[in-house]
């Protein structure tokens, strides 16, 4: 049996479904797949990008560099507004525009982060579905773990088959072939006061480990393979995928979704189809936001000013957008280590990658971007400093919970900001995540026009305290790179703050200076959350319930990471997943009860 062709908007115009998916990302594909399960409905997934399978290089994980530069129609390219702590720069956010969304380009490690977060969501929705112990299964259900990994890195990982799965749909594992450098980067974290952590996805990733990766036999395994491959689409006839095609607008009526406005973009025609059951948006934090707001769901005051009839006054919808944001510090180091970046500075080198790749999924080309090692660390002068106690005792305490790390930093192969176009040099990158970022940004709309860009602001570093954790982090950062591990290895810093590296007082180093360096550098750090936030029914900046029921609405629901009603320390992906499968769920009971009265 063969999978359906994805069609284009043209093909189903005027058409009726029974449920309409609005977005093929991570929680898209999860949902539609879902929902495609229950027998005789008919099920619409609309997805802005193109079909997965047109870009083979997706699955290759030493690729997914390049992706990001040169992968023009597999990506939204987002510019923000100046950003006044940046030096007035504007950023631009990268996010995929193809069926399998961010999975399909984003770096493969999964990383759950802790039971904590999990917690706080269950606390802050009135939900205990979203506690630890009850996400823990879901994640297991998604996984297909591997614990296999090289004899020599055993000490450094201790995974317990409890807190994993190993027939779910997501292949997770260490990695086949592994990168340079993991042992000294793991004894260099030693040596700064950071512990092992023996399995970063066990509910407290505090310390230094291994990664994790959602790769397997060389591939990327991502959303659509996983949840929409061609064995899933040949057995599901009941779900039709449209591409190229962008979710303009809702139409309802008394807070019932009547249909969706489409735009075609290969034909760059407008047509419409039409709802019988629930509308899903699964456009992410950027994307669902817009259609709402273009569709009469937004804070009153800017729809009347656009002037888009008001059906729904939500002020929370495009508010309260929280990130990480991402700085490295870069090394030169000794030339006999293979590094990343040489495969696509040397033609003859990316061949013979290339050649073998192809010929067995093994070599560079499998083994970057599938493998490394990674700290989680808690870093204590950020509890010592001022900005620190302004803040109030809510955020102390969420701070302050001892299995919630303060950072995330990275070993990364080959030069990330600095360039140098010599195959023969060898660089090395930390790349920090900063976390527990307090700033607030915001997502809105320049018109109603749906052609327009959108106007988004993260307002990075805008509250005190993430400047300090920046300054702190990068400090770490600093500190690790001068350990005695990284004698012989590291020859000099080319891109960091502008300090003597090998002789400054790390501890002194002036805020000036690192500020500096940083506003310079820091970028987004791809994790956007929380412009459709999730909460308990009187909170007037909450957009969804903990069902994903848009408040004001009978069936529409949001579920993608712009609902996350806190910035979890982990890789966001994740989040993405458990959401498309809670949602799912819901919309699976919500069918069933409906089905079953009907019966009565």
């Amino acid at each position: 049996m063969q999978p359906q062709p994805t069609l284009s908007a043209t093909a189903i115009s005027g058409q009726t479904f029974d449920y309409i998916v609005c977005g093929g990302g991570t929680s898209g594909c999860v949902i539609a797949a879902g929902i495609a399960s229950i027998p005789d409905v008919s099920v619409l997934l609309i997805e802005a990008g193109r079909d997965s399978g047109l870009a083979p290089d997706v699955l290759v994980p030493g690729k997914y560099v390049k992706q990001l530069q040169e992968d023009k129609e597999g990506l939204w390219e987002l510019e923000t507004v100046p950003q006044p702590q940046l030096n007035a720069r504007k950023l631009t956010f990268l996010r995929g525009k193809q069926i399998g969304g961010s999975s399909a380009v984003n770096y493969m490690a999964l990383a759950r982060g802790p039971a904590a977060d999990y917690d706080e969501w269950a606390k802050i929705v009135g939900d205990d579905g979203w506690k630890w112990e009850n996400i823990l299964p879901l994640m297991k259900q998604l996984e297909d773990f591997d614990p296999k990994m090289p004899a020599y890195l055993e000490k450094f990982a201790a995974p317990r088959a409890g807190d994993h799965g190993a027939s779910g749909p997501l292949k997770i594992g260490f990695g086949d072939e592994v990168v340079p450098g993991i042992e000294t980067f793991i004894q260099a974290c030693f040596e700064t006061g950071i512990p092992l952590c023996p399995d970063i996805n066990s509910g407290n990733p505090v310390g230094v480990g291994l990664a994790q990766f959602n790769v397997r036999d060389g591939e990327r395994s991502y959303a659509a393979n996983a949840f929409l491959g061609e064995s899933a689409r040949a057995s599901q006839n009941n779900l039709t995928i449209v591409t190229n095609t962008e979710c303009d607008r809702l139409h309802s009526r008394d807070g019932v979704v009547t249909g969706v406005d489409l735009y075609d973009r290969l034909n760059e025609a407008l047509v419409h189809v039409y709802c019988r059951e629930q509308t899903v948006l699964c456009a992410g934090t950027f994307g669902s936001p817009r259609i709402l707001l273009l569709s009469g769901l937004g804070p009153r005051d800017t729809l009347e000013r656009l002037n888009i009839p008001v059906k729904v006054d939500l002020p929370g919808c495009g508010q309260n957008m929280l990130d990480h944001s991402i700085i490295t510090c870069e090394y030169k180091v000794n030339n006999s280590i293979p590094t990343h970046n040489q495969l696509f500075l040397d033609p003859a080198m990316l061949a013979k990658a290339e050649a073998q790749y192809e010929k067995d999924h093994t070599g560079p080309l499998a083994k970057f971007g599938s493998s490394g090692t990674l700290t989680f660390p808690r870093i204590q002068r950020l509890f010592e400093s001022e900005e620190f106690s302004d803040l109030s005792t809510k955020e102390k305490d969420f701070l302050m919970e001892p299995t919630r790390p303060s950072a995330e930093i990275w070993l990364g192969s080959g030069p990330s900001v600095f360039q140098d176009d010599r195959p023969s040099e060898s660089y090395m990158t930390h790349e920090l995540l900063l976390q527990n970022n307090l700033s607030q940004g915001t997502v809105s709309i320049r018109s109603n026009n749906p052609r327009d860009q959108m106007i988004v602001n993260p307002n990075f570093m805008n509250h005190p305290f993430d400047r300090r954790i920046a300054i702190e982090t990068v400090r770490m950062a600093l500190k690790i790179a001068r350990t005695k591990a990284y004698e012989g290895t590291i020859e000099r810093m080319v891109h960091g703050p502008d300090i003597d590296f090998t002789t400054a007082d790390l501890d002194a180093i002036g805020d000036e200076v690192m500020l500096d360096f940083i506003r310079q550098h820091l970028d987004q750090g791809y994790h956007s959350v929380s412009t459709c936030r999730m909460g308990r029914a009187g909170d007037p900046d909450v957009v969804v319930d903990a069902r994903f029921r848009v408040k004001g609405m009978k069936n529409l629901r949001v579920a993608d990471l712009s609902v996350c009603p806190i910035l979890t320390c982990n890789h966001t992906q994740i989040n993405a997943y458990l959401i498309g499968l809670r949602c799912a769920k819901e919309m699976f009971e919500s069918h069933k009860a409906r089905h079953q009265q009907a019966k009565l």
